[in-house]
């Protein structure tokens, strides 16, 4: 079984490498001052973290600041209190193709929105949501650097973390840098 979810997996990254073969960034100035939209990737494997979740969604809103949610479900339920949540749309198993690619409205819906700024909260490095960074016409998207391989992931700017990885500190991290360098004062 296992070497199936392997092979679909490899299938998946190879689809996704030649469709972002296609695809061309346009580089546009980022200032963190002036972003409207915000789009959020979470891994709802780790729950007891969402209280830093919900922080970070209303520090964002309290700056004027638009906020979606995508986050992966990996049982088949959604958590009770994740549930009427009007920010927050969820990506389950069955939203994904033979190859892991997200198919859902929802999925396709967040992939066409134009975010001023990504942040993918992803510790386990799934593909499902890294292939929704990826093909997201974000102009800034951030996420952790936790692969041998960075210059790999779709990411612009990428955020060092402890062992074992710590939401709260990867958001925090992340507020500070996007705030350092939309800042006249250190910009080269």
């Amino acid at each position: 079984m296992e070497l199936f979810y392997n092979l679909r997996l490899k299938a998946g990254r190879i689809i996704l490498n030649r469709r972002l073969s296609a695809l061309r960034r346009m580089n546009q100035d980022f200032n963190f001052e002036t972003v409207k939209k915000v789009g959020i990737l979470w891994d709802a494997s780790f729950e007891k973290d969402f209280q830093h979740l919900a922080a970070l969604n209303r520090q964002l809103t309290e700056m004027g600041k638009s906020v979606e949610v995508m986050t992966w479900i990996p049982g088949k339920s959604v958590p009770d209190r994740l549930t009427g949540l009007t920010y927050m749309k969820f990506l389950r198993r069955k939203d994904l193709n033979w190859a892991f690619f997200p198919v859902s409205e929802d999925a396709r819906t967040f992939n066409s929105t134009k975010f001023d700024l990504i942040i993918d909260i992803n510790p386990s490095n799934l593909f499902q949501l890294t292939c929704l960074v990826a093909m997201t016409p974000a102009v800034m998207k951030v996420g952790p650097d936790i692969t041998s391989e960075p210059e790999k992931t779709p990411y612009d700017l990428l955020i060092k973390t402890e062992k074992p990885f710590s939401i709260a500190y990867f958001i925090d991290q992340a507020m500070h840098y996007l705030s350092l360098i939309s800042s006249p004062e250190t910009r080269a």
